[in-house]
């Protein structure tokens, strides 16, 4: 709903929202694999059959929570793709900052989704689909650079290079949270990432 809207949630969008945000709380103490369908609609007040008229399993509301998280991120960050005037230090500390926030409200969710991609195919295919886009708008981005002399990649295959550079970072946010890692700690993650990506497609001190 938006701010100012003062319609009322229908019984089923709270009954669908007492789903996910109860799944969200049984995934900060255990993990997706020991959740059960019944637990989940439990501890939302439903029954497990009220349950199955929203999600077919446990793994379908992780996808739904998941691409809600997904969606906020894509909201908060504006643009993955740099301004005219943007220095690439300072994007790749933009986009860093907002997609970690992310990373820290949702942990339990992005963690058990994470988790859950060799065990549901349908959570697998959205993270691939995810990534593919945000290599486009980034590859579509270095070309750029590229073509203008401010980019001079350490692999001529850009498209395989950019996607390597996001699994690792989404491997290292994941790390992250998965060790709750200090303030401190993240920073130095953060700082680590960014200096891995100026050096691979940018150059070191670009």
């Amino acid at each position: 709903m938006l701010l100012g809207d003062r319609r009322t949630l229908s019984k089923g969008e709270r009954q669908r929202r007492a789903i996910l945000d109860s799944l969200a709380d049984l995934l900060a103490t255990r993990p997706i694999g020991e959740l059960t369908v019944g637990e989940i609609a439990a501890a939302a007040g439903v029954r497990r059959s009220g349950y199955y008229f929203y999600f077919e399993s446990k793994y379908s509301a992780l996808a739904v929570a998941t691409t809600e998280i997904w969606s906020e991120l894509m909201e908060r960050v504006q643009s993955f793709a740099r301004t005219d005037n943007e220095v690439v230090a300072d994007f790749l500390s933009r986009t860093a900052a907002s997609t970690i926030d992310v990373w820290h409200e949702h942990e339990a969710v992005l963690i058990a989704s994470i988790q859950a991609i060799p065990l549901d195919d349908q959570i697998a295919s959205m993270w691939q689909v995810w990534n593919r886009r945000l290599s486009g708008i980034l590859i579509e981005q270095i070309l750029r650079d590229i073509a203008d002399g401010r980019a001079s990649p350490s692999s001529q295959d850009v498209p395989n290079l950019v996607e390597s550079l996001l699994e690792m970072t989404l491997h290292m946010y994941y790390k992250d949270r998965l060790e709750k890692n200090t303030v401190e700690q993240t920073r130095r993650m953060l700082d680590t990432v960014r200096s891995i990506w100026l050096a691979s497609i940018w150059g070191a001190g670009k």
